[in-house]
């Protein structure tokens, strides 16, 4: 006979289904994408920039600008955008913003906790990107859409007010070329053990696997919980230079 739980459903089969067809109140299907392309040896968060960093509870106020003149009215990249993002309440919202090339444009939103995607609303002839579009204070990035691009590669999402996060799936990989990297994966997170070092964008392995230029899913013999305002998301390692490629899926319930 089947292990049931949630109201009598099957695990891993009709309430998944249920969720998928927007047949289970207030849960819905939610996921992270991230890539990262390394010029050598490297560690870190699996998102397009740099060092990663997760905004104070406070939230932030940030200014969204391209390296590019054509992501504007009237350029042949993205003229305008979308950003989800979670507020200091962690209630979910969203903003449009019309960009303006190399000349930073300020989002109305003084108080955004976590940017969940940002991506193209509108886009000239090129379709994409003509430039890294990033989302940032000072010289710290939080959100980017990289050239070529037409949303943002982060694998870290924050859960919102009064949810639970189930991850039941994780895929990773990573591809160098001539010469072969050595990847390690890990699914990560901040909130370790009852600890909480999200202040501090600390992000804590809680499982790993390895790649050669590979790809495949990593195993989970039981899905991953987290509650609001706690986050998930994938960190790497490499020796060499590669793109490294990790996506999760799961979905969102009422906590």
């Amino acid at each position: 006979m089947p292990i049931e739980s949630f109201d009598g459903y099957r695990r891993n089969d009709d309430y998944l289904r249920d969720v998928a067809r927007g047949g289970v109140e207030g849960a819905r299907p939610f996921s992270g994408f991230g890539e990262r392309v390394t010029s050598g040896a490297e560690s870190g968060v699996i998102w397009p920039d740099g060092a990663f960093a997760i905004p104070p509870a406070s939230g932030l106020q940030l200014s969204v600008a391209s390296t590019s003149a054509d992501d504007a009215a009237g350029g042949t990249g993205v003229r305008s955008i979308v950003i989800l993002y979670l507020d200091a309440e962690l209630e979910e919202r969203t903003l449009f913003l019309a960009l303006d090339g190399l000349t930073p444009v300020l989002t109305p939103a003084t108080d955004i906790r976590f940017v969940q995607y940002m991506f193209m609303l509108s886009a000239g002839s090129g379709g994409v990107a003509a430039g890294t579009i990033s989302a940032s204070v000072g010289a710290q990035v939080y959100s980017q859409i990289p050239a070529g691009s037409l949303r943002c590669a982060s694998s870290v999402r924050m859960v919102p007010r009064e949810k639970r996060l189930v991850v039941t799936t994780v895929y990773a990989g990573s591809s160098s070329g001539s010469a072969s990297a050595k990847a390690i994966i890990h699914m990560a997170s901040p909130n370790f053990s009852g600890y909480d070092f999200t202040a501090s964008s600390t992000f804590f392995p809680l499982a790993s696997a390895t790649f050669q230029d590979n790809s495949n899913g990593l195993t989970l013999p039981c899905p991953l919980a987290f509650s609001e305002g706690q986050v998930f998301g994938l960190t790497f390692s490499v020796d060499k230079a590669a793109t490294v490629t990790g996506s999760w899926f799961g979905f969102l319930e009422k906590e």
